[in-house]
């Protein structure tokens, strides 16, 4: 049985805050898609469904943005403009990865105490989806 734990994260300024469940984060992603390159963020490498996530704080201060297919919902802070976390809003019929509707990606430079630059990192091939 995995064992999972609790991580505390939130956006720069304290306006979004929240908690998730997950084993022990050892590795990250980036995505080569276009946005994902400019926010520069490191993802986490799984997706969380939504029963691994609450008391999520402070969602009247995000704002939401999607772009081309709409699949994925881009949340940002309203004041300091992070990225805390990333929707799955649509799948392809023909997908078959990890992803499902309502599913999370967490930026993990939001995660307290975890240091990023010291995870394994993948690189996911999102400009080709």
């Amino acid at each position: 049985m995995t064992v999972k734990r609790i991580y505390q994260a939130g956006c720069h300024c304290g306006s979004v805050r929240f908690r998730f469940r997950s084993e022990e984060i050892t590795k990250g992603c980036r995505c080569n898609c276009s946005i994902c390159v400019r926010k520069g963020i490191v993802t986490s490498a799984a997706y969380l469904p939504p029963d691994d996530l609450d008391q999520i704080e402070g969602m009247s201060s995000l704002i939401l943005y999607q772009f081309a297919d709409k699949d994925v919902n881009h949340y940002f802070c309203r004041t300091c403009g992070i990225c805390p976390f990333v929707t799955v809003a649509a799948v392809a019929p023909a997908y078959g990865g990890t992803a499902k509707p309502g599913y999370y990606r967490i930026n993990l430079g939001c995660v307290e105490g975890l240091d990023v630059y010291a995870l394994e990192i993948v690189i996911i091939d999102g400009r080709s989806l």
